[in-house]
């Protein structure tokens, strides 16, 4: 049976479609609720479990739209289950904790040795300073940073700033803090198609606003000197 075309402007709900996944979503969603630290504030559960805009449902959105094949969906599912989970040890360079954890637990759940290392692969992929190779590497990176062509970036960003404050990382200057949300959407790239035709205007749109969020920051700034 053919799977079903879905639309990039679709936004539909996800939920485990394989008998292995729905292992991984119940392990996922127990392991953030009991072990991630409290002052993570983006990338938490909601992150990558909100059923229309997490990292996995969108993965799932992405996966259809582009068409890639039934098993390698549901390994790019797994991985965006995984993706972030190295947070709940380590909050900077936390790809390979959770390519590690991805690895011990998967071959719990009857993941073959090839599907692991496949999955470890595309985690490591949403790594900043890497860039993705394979198809399913670039719909998990686009997925992962869907939000910075969506309508809620702005918010996003505002956890993300609350999370890193939390950490006792001063955030303060908020001249600096939106150049370097600046730094990173204006050299963002999506990969796959479909993510370009649903997110790219948005982001230009959001790129235009934070300049001149930013341009608003520095005026009032020189005008207390």
């Amino acid at each position: 049976m053919a799977e079903k075309r879905v639309s990039p402007k679709m936004k539909p709900k996800y939920s485990p479609h394989t008998s292995r996944l729905k292992k991984v979503d119940q392990y996922i969603r127990e392991l953030f609720k009991d072990e991630l630290p409290a002052g993570i504030k983006y990338h938490n559960a909601e992150h990558t479990l909100h059923p229309t805009r997490g990292v996995v449902a969108v993965a799932n959105r992405i996966a259809l739209a582009e068409k890639i094949s039934g098993h390698d969906r549901e390994l790019l599912i797994a991985a965006a289950y995984f993706h972030d989970t190295g947070y709940i040890r380590e909050y900077d360079k936390n790809e390979p904790i959770a390519a590690r954890m991805a690895g011990r637990i998967l071959k719990l759940i009857d993941y073959k040795p090839a599907e692991i290392k496949k999955i470890q692969k595309m985690i490591l992929a949403t790594d900043l300073a890497r860039k993705p190779q394979t198809p399913v590497e670039k719909i998990l990176c686009d997925a992962d940073l869907d939000h910075l062509g969506r309508d809620d970036f702005f918010q996003k960003d505002g956890k993300l700033r609350k999370g890193r404050s939390a950490r006792g990382i001063d955030v303060s200057d908020e001249a600096k803090w939106y150049t370097g949300t600046l730094n990173l959407i204006t050299k963002h790239k999506y990969y796959t198609k479909s993510q370009i035709l649903l997110r790219e205007e948005k982001k230009q749109k959001n790129i235009k606003q934070l300049k001149k969020k930013l341009s608003k920051i520095k005026k009032r700034e020189q005008g207390r000197r």
